[in-house]
């Protein structure tokens, strides 16, 4: 129980970190000779996956709570 507690707990905090600085490092990911528009694209797209994986994180943190039941 407490090991799956730790397991799901720490897997969440990662995505979470991750997510974070994806969604953060998105625009110097991006290379600046492209188009405004397609290099705004991108952004967002990268932006987007950030948040996804926060929210994956989150549900992570979630279920290791919920394994404490």
């Amino acid at each position: 129980m407490i090991a799956d507690f730790a397991a799901l707990a720490v897997a969440g905090a990662a995505l979470v970190a991750v997510g974070r600085w994806g969604g953060r490092a998105a625009a110097g990911r991006v290379s600046p000779a492209l188009p405004e528009p397609e290099r705004l694209r991108r952004i967002g797209k990268l932006r987007g996956s950030g948040h996804a994986l926060q929210v994956v994180g989150v549900v992570f943190v979630l279920a290791a709570v919920w394994s404490l039941w």
